[in-house]
């Protein structure tokens, strides 16, 4: 489900909790409200994310009938030997 409209909602919580969140968003780039939306977001069960621009870049390198646990031994076996 995608969320379009915004609307205002006043919470009332502990002064320090409220300095904490502003320099915990001031050092991740975003705003209080926008953790705030996240943490809703992530109460709902039917909200699916975005992937990060990472995760998509990411996506479609491994084939997809890879084993991935063979593929992990594979490389051990090859960088240690034995």
């Amino acid at each position: 489900m995608l969320y379009k409209e915004k609307k205002k909602l006043t919470l009332r919580v502990d002064a320090r909790l409220i300095e904490r969140a502003k320099t915990y968003a001031a050092k991740h780039n975003t705003s209080v409200s926008q953790l705030i939306e996240v943490f809703f977001r992530n109460l709902d069960d039917e909200y699916v994310a975005e992937h990060t621009p990472l995760v998509r870049q990411l996506t479609g390198i491994l084939p997809p009938d890879i084993d991935v646990e063979d593929a992990y031994h594979a490389y051990l076996q090859e960088k240690y030997g034995g």
